[in-house]
């Protein structure tokens, strides 16, 4: 009876998983077609780091971030000060950053400067030319932007 017991047990649990498994969803993903591309860079592979700020007053602006559709802040509020999101080691291909406005503040449009820093080589870092690229996106309500990242 016991082993019976055992038996259904963990039929059970698998009929738990696989439900929650099929049920629960997955993060939703933002498509690159509905950013309007602000322009492109080219960066080495390695560990990537991004910085978003705003560079010009804080004016109340809020943003979203999101990496190749992935959301890494929903609601950001765009101050003087950096935040900084690790991205990991990005090997070769093309990525791309995105920015909605969620307030554009004050003042039309929400601008977020971005920072994208290679932290692979420990001789670049603290920054310099060699692994630093830095660059401003303009999204207002109904206009998000995006970036292209080449990675190479």
């Amino acid at each position: 009876m016991k082993r019976r017991n055992k038996g259904l047990l963990l039929l059970l649990l698998l009929f738990i998983a696989a439900a929650v498994w099929y049920f629960y969803p997955a993060p939703k993903k933002e498509k690159k077609i509905n950013f309007t591309q602000q322009g492109q860079t080219e960066i080495k592979t390695g560990d990537i780091v991004i910085e978003v700020w705003d560079h010009d007053a804080e004016d109340g602006d809020s943003i979203q971030v999101f990496f190749n559709g992935k959301l890494l802040a929903d609601s950001l509020a765009i101050l003087n000060a950096h935040v900084a999101y690790p991205l990991g080691k990005l090997s070769s291909g093309e990525y791309w950053i995105g920015v909605k406005a969620i307030n554009e503040g004050s003042t039309s449009p929400a601008s977020a400067y971005i920072r994208i820093i290679n932290k692979s080589d420990p001789a670049l870092y603290p920054v310099n030319a060699e692994n630093l690229v830095e660059l401003s996106m303009d999204a207002w309500i109904d206009s998000a932007a995006s970036w292209k990242l080449i990675v190479k």
